[in-house]
């Protein structure tokens, strides 16, 4: 199928998408779903690799993309998950037949929309009041106690900062307020999910726009991140492993991944690479505000907010050894750009 055509089959109504499904969830090979519907017939085991059949029904109380009515095109199962492909490009593991994961703790959305929350108040801007620089960043970069590489600029590793140093420049910086709606989890914001990966920057806004919603900016991305104590991690000031999806070695993308994008060889290659968690299987990965996996597991696409330079930005990193802090950016990637460690999330305007 060419990108084009599965393209068109993007905003099928919920029964039509349901109902053209090319094949539902894959077999569970790991014990029963979390996700699955209770009068759901028992599914029939499949070869890895190849396209795992079950009744259409089955996927009435699973994945949320099929509820927002995109078209699962096929589950091909590979040797360490099955793998979903929606409206014919992006790809989804499938976590169904994982371990349960503890209990979704409750969080206060403020009035935002559902499996969204409320982030309010003060974003540090730099010296001369702007928030399109990199100056909070160098900033930043000055209270580091202990750099893990010898870049010591925006993309190099920190592992401490000193945070009394950095509160008290903090109390010297102009803020400015933010008030707006962002999806806890990375799209399709689901607790238990895996992220949607492998989309591009226009595809992704799309997803958001047919919520209603949006891509995140930058800067709002960055302010859930670190919330009004501009802190360099969403959990503190110490680069830790433990709380979120980051340092993780794994191999690289084979050379025919995306090649197409939309073949058996792209499942394999991520299923091959693949080191990515489910939204909220690390608790303690949570921002002041309380969203979840803002850095590390995966990249994430936000919009640009300087008033040059390319329109899509990148933030948080992805599960190996890279930036994984909230101020940070990677700035050269294109419109076209997509990996399997690459997704995104949603923002909306706050509750007027």
């Amino acid at each position: 199928m060419s990108e084009i055509s599965g393209m068109r089959r993007f905003a099928l109504p919920t029964a039509l998408a349901l109902a053209a499904c090319d094949t539902p969830p894959p077999p569970q090979r790991h014990g029963p779903s979390a996700t699955a519907s209770a009068t759901a017939p028992p599914e029939t085991p499949a070869v890895p690799g190849s396209v795992a059949p079950a009744p259409a029904l089955a996927i009435a109380r699973g994945p949320r993309l099929a509820t927002l009515g995109h078209t699962l095109t096929e589950t091909l199962v590979m040797p360490r998950l099955a793998w979903r492909r929606w409206n014919g490009l992006s790809w989804q593991g499938v976590a169904d037949g994982l371990a349960p994961l503890t209990p979704e703790p409750s969080a206060d959305a403020r009035g935002c929309p559902a499996g969204m929350l409320r982030v309010s108040g003060s974003f540090v801007l730099d010296p001369d009041g702007r928030d399109d620089t990199d100056r909070v960043t160098a900033d930043q970069n000055a209270t580091c106690t202990f750099w893990r590489t010898a870049d010591h600029g925006d993309n190099g590793l920190c592992d401490r900062f000193d945070p009394e140093r950095w509160r008290a420049r903090v109390a010297e910086l102009p803020k400015k307020q933010l008030d707006f709606s962002i999806d806890r989890y990375e799209y399709p914001n689901a607790f238990g999910e895996l992220p949607l990966v492998v989309v591009t920057f226009s595809e992704a806004q799309a997803f958001c726009k047919q919520e209603q919603k949006r891509l995140c900016s930058e800067n709002e991305w960055t302010f859930a991140c670190e919330g009004e104590a501009a802190q360099p991690y969403p959990y503190g000031f110490e680069r830790d492993p433990a709380k979120c999806n980051i340092s993780v070695l794994g191999p690289g993308p084979t050379k025919d991944m995306f090649s197409p994008r939309t073949t058996r060889a792209t499942a394999r290659g991520i299923d091959l690479s693949w080191r990515g968690k489910r939204s909220g299987e690390l608790p303690d990965c949570v921002s002041p505000f309380g969203v979840m996996d803002l850095t590390g597991n995966v990249d994430e696409w936000t919009t640009n907010a300087r008033k040059h330079g390319r329109a899509m930005i990148m933030k948080g990193g992805h599960w190996g050894p890279a930036r994984q802090r909230c101020r940070p950016a990677t700035r050269g990637h294109g419109p076209f750009y997509l990996r399997y460690d690459q997704g995104f999330r949603c923002c909306a305007e706050g509750p007027k």
